[in-house]
């Protein structure tokens, strides 16, 4: 696995910017570019998002467009943006099983990457690879979704450009409210915004099987400096004598670590920084080289943090119902400021230095002396749409006690139903500052991952690959990973292509439509299956999409 030379898109993404000048109408609110035919709107720019616009755009007929709003100004979202640049994998028979596109973003830099190559790779893929089908709106945001009176089919949205304001730390809108008309919608974001203003009912962070609604708690990365790999890797528990810090080096010369679950419960300095009257705790770190000797580090934990509160919509009817709220939660932008406050006090720093290998930790910061944090909260969990029942598609059962095949698991009952496999551990971080970070049963097995998690009652036009999709809290926790969401991304995408093509709505696909989508999915390299005689492993994912559309197969 070698690295990739990185990407030249400067030519390729100032045409798309600039673009859209020539291609607005003269009014505001009117339609962003003249509808040749049936539009998919994507709401979310991440890898779940990229996966989604790829896969539609592959398989969607000529004259018909996707439109890709991202609120960042690259894709990837917390995994290029946000700086989360470490792969959160698991294997299983020897490769993980989540295919598809994670398969070819994977591969192109492996487990660690750098954020600037890797959000160059998914443009040229997601963009100059359909440059007649796929167009993206970076910075906006969405201001409003219009659904009709009946309030089950959305039939466009107002967006607008945002920006980070650099003295307050809050997004704020920038520019003049644009309507897009579209047919078919796909919520791939980590703050379930377009999920929210459709109307779906929603349960917040842990409220299905806790007093609260509480979600995982967010991070603040940032980059650090000065770290040595050797010295965390030769210090030894002092009771047990094992190691507590791993290193290793990815095939294309990328350094990767993690470790200090045990450490933070032991060392004076950090246990004082986190039992202190503060939201804010050190965690056992995943960290990553984004260039030689600058690493993203993951290790600080923000409480009580609601990834649906953005200040731009307080005192508005955008503001999340009380319902979805706890007393005292920050909204995104203030943890965003307090985080970065916290990176420039003492209290932080030294506790920092205690990790072995991080004695001579600096900041990573710009030529203004600003520290160089990601642009966006990596946020774990939002809210999880909920049945008519009031139930999830995906219940935590079918993912702690998964089969190895589809006759046997509690997950056996999703097989038919299957557009993916996702594995990862139950992997909690806390959600009140004191609680404890755990890892509940580690699965055995990937889980199937059903269309049903992808679909809402409450609405017939919009798919759910992001943090919304109908999973409860605990099934979330493994769910959450990269490279579980780009499969369920991957899954949205054709399906929005399918329907359209086929006209139906995704809540009324039936066991015909679906073995048609499993084939299809199948054909782009997807996994669906554990057992041997249905593995596909060897099955190559194609390098950028030459498929031919559905009305032609």
């Amino acid at each position: 696995m070698s690295r990739k030379p990185r990407l030249i898109l400067v030519t390729a993404l100032l045409a798309v910017v600039l673009g859209w000048g020539a291609l607005q109408v003269e009014s505001p609110l009117g339609r962003i570019w003249p509808r040749t035919g049936q539009t998919v709107v994507i709401y979310g720019g991440g890898f779940a998002g990229s996966a989604a616009a790829f896969q539609t755009a592959a398989h969607l007929p000529p004259g018909n467009e996707v439109l890709l709003i991202v609120p960042e100004s690259v894709l990837g979202g917390i995994g290029t943006a946000g700086g989360q640049n470490f792969f959160d994998i698991r294997n299983w028979q020897g490769e993980p099983p989540t295919r598809g596109r994670f398969a070819r973003w994977f591969d192109a830099y492996g487990q660690g990457y750098p954020t600037q190559a890797m959000a160059e790779l998914l443009s040229k893929e997601v963009m100059e690879g359909f440059p007649d089908r796929v167009r993206v709106l970076f910075q906006h945001e969405i201001e409003e979704v219009h659904v009709d009176q009946g309030r089950r089919h959305i039939t466009g949205l107002t967006v607008r450009p945002v920006t980070r304001n650099p003295g307050t730390q809050t997004v704020e809108w920038a520019g003049t409210p644009r309507r897009i008309e579209g047919d078919l919608f796909i919520d791939a974001s980590d703050t379930g915004r377009l999920t929210r203003l459709a109307g779906v009912p929603l349960s917040p962070g842990r409220l299905d099987w806790a007093a609260d609604g509480q979600q995982q708690a967010a991070t603040l990365m940032f980059q650090v400096t000065g770290i040595d790999p050797q010295a965390a890797k030769a210090h030894r528990h002092p009771e047990t004598g094992k190691p507590e810090f791993f290193y290793f080096q990815d095939a294309d010369g990328s350094r990767l670590g993690w470790g200090g679950k045990a450490f933070t419960r032991y060392d004076p300095v950090i246990t004082a920084y986190n039992n202190a009257s503060h939201r804010f705790t050190l965690k056992g770190y995943n960290i990553a080289e984004d260039t030689p000797d600058k690493w993203w580090l993951n290790v600080l934990l923000i409480h009580e943090v609601n990834g649906m509160q953005q200040e731009i919509d307080r005192n508005t009817h955008r503001w999340p119902a009380a319902a979805l709220t706890e007393a005292g939660q920050w909204s995104t932008d203030q943890a965003y400021r307090e985080a970065l406050t916290e990176l420039e006090r003492p209290r932080f720093l030294a506790a920092l230095r205690r990790f072995p290998g991080f004695e001579a930790a600096e900041l990573v910061r710009r030529p203004d002396g600003s520290p160089v944090v990601g642009a966006v909260l990596y946020l774990r969990e939002t809210a999880h749409a909920t049945r008519a029942d009031g139930a999830f598609a995906l219940p935590t059962s079918a993912v702690r006690h998964t089969g190895d095949g589809p006759n046997n698991g509690a997950d056996q009952y999703l097989h038919p139903a299957r557009v993916g496999l996702g594995l990862y551990y139950i992997d909690i971080n806390a959600y009140r500052k004191g609680e404890p970070l755990q890892t509940l049963e580690t699965p055995p097995n990937p889980h199937y991952i059903p269309y049903t998690a992808l679909i809402t009652p409450a609405v017939d036009n919009l798919l759910l690959p992001g943090y919304t999709q109908s999973t409860s809290s605990e099934a979330w926790a493994s769910m959450r990973v990269i490279p579980n969401l780009t499969v369920t991304g991957d899954a949205a995408g054709l399906i929005a292509a399918y329907c359209l093509e086929n006209k139906k709505s995704p809540a009324a696909l039936d066991e015909e439509d679906l073995l048609k989508i499993q084939e299809l999915l199948k054909q782009a390299g997807a996994r669906l299956d554990k057992t041997p005689e249905f593995q596909n492993q060897n099955v190559p994912v194609p390098d950028l999409a030459r498929s031919e559309p559905l009305n032609k197969r």
